[in-house]
């Protein structure tokens, strides 16, 4: 080089960088152009490369300042990301969520070109240190953080949209048309609120003795699930078993005065459900002669002539739990 150039750094392989232009060792490999980190305006690769990434930076301001999470991936780089695979109406599934981001990046794309993507976000129960300022903050666990982010982020949606068109959310109707799709549920792992499966045979009874055992057994459960039971967590349960997808809606249906029944839909698939202790006889004549939708019911609501007669008339229509 002849002393000219007064910024060169020689590399490990003999190559050296001169100013920004990289050269090779030899002549086999062109020149190229150098930019440093501090010099990088694309978000996308400071969001790959950063320490201090954009997505601490936006998670700090959804969270008034403070910082509760380690190196998230900010939304930006996640809508560049999903917007590439041109997909407006698909599910995107993120088995390790942290901070939730992915939630974030696809509701905001949705807000941007009235997609309808959705999301599932998995993330285990992981204990925050207790010496944190999560932890001081109230989140106990890495989970509440997800959830608490994600409601931040609606919140902030909603807000926008009502300054942007605030004539459209003066009545109710229009309000939730405006607002249509733009939620999520939380969902944990527990046992099943059937509790059949967890009966063991005692191998030193006779099988007459476990199955007076297992007949008890059964009794005292379902005993327990006419007050015990959490109405929201059995129908989840019965729904999934189903085949019905995480967001189905459930609208109780106001033409049956003796029982409790509701509709429910995932927007495939649709049926009414009951969970009542008990099906009355005037529930059970409707049925008789309505026959064109899917019912549910628990099975120790019927005695045989109901549970005959619904599934007389109904046949495959007809399914107790």
């Amino acid at each position: 080089m002849n002393g000219k150039y007064e910024n060169i750094k020689e590399l490990h392989d003999g190559s050296f960088i001169c100013g920004k232009i990289w050269f090779s060792k030899d002549e086999t490999t062109q020149p190229s152009s150098i930019t440093y980190f501090d010099e990088v305006q694309s978000f996308l690769l400071r969001s790959i490369l950063s320490t201090k990434s954009d997505g601490g930076i936006e998670l700090e301001k959804i969270f008034e300042g403070k910082s509760f999470f380690s190196y998230p991936k900010p939304s930006s780089l996640l809508k560049v990301l999903l917007n590439s695979l041109k997909a407006e109406n698909e599910i995107f599934l993120d088995f390790f969520a942290g901070s939730g981001t992915i939630g974030h990046a696809v509701m905001e794309l949705n807000k941007e070109d009235s997609g309808n993507r959705k999301f599932i976000l998995v993330q285990l129960p992981e204990v925050i240190d207790d010496k944190s300022e999560a932890y001081k903050a109230g989140f106990k666990k890495i989970s509440d953080i997800t959830i608490e982010r994600n409601k931040r982020v609606i919140e902030k949606i909603i807000e926008e949209k009502k300054n942007e068109q605030p004539d459209l959310f003066n009545k109710k109707e229009d309000s939730e048309n405006q607002l249509d799709g733009l939620g999520f549920k939380v969902f944990k792992l527990t046992k099943s609120n059937f509790p059949r499966v967890e009966f063991a045979p005692d191998p030193e009874k006779s099988d007459e003795e476990n199955v007076e055992a297992l007949k008890k057994y059964i009794a005292d459960k379902e005993a327990q699930l006419i007050t015990a039971f959490n109405r929201d967590e059995l129908i989840t349960e019965i729904l999934i078993k189903n085949g019905f997808k995480l967001n189905y809606t459930v609208t109780q249906q106001g033409q049956f005065k003796k029982n409790e029944i509701f509709l429910a839909s995932d927007g495939e698939k649709e049926t009414l459900l009951c969970l009542d202790g008990a099906l009355a006889d005037e529930t059970v004549e409707y049925f008789k002669t309505h026959t064109d939708q899917k019912l549910i019911l628990l099975e120790r609501a019927l005695d045989t002539t109901k549970k005959w007669n619904l599934k007389h008339y109904m046949g495959e229509k007809f399914k107790a739990f």
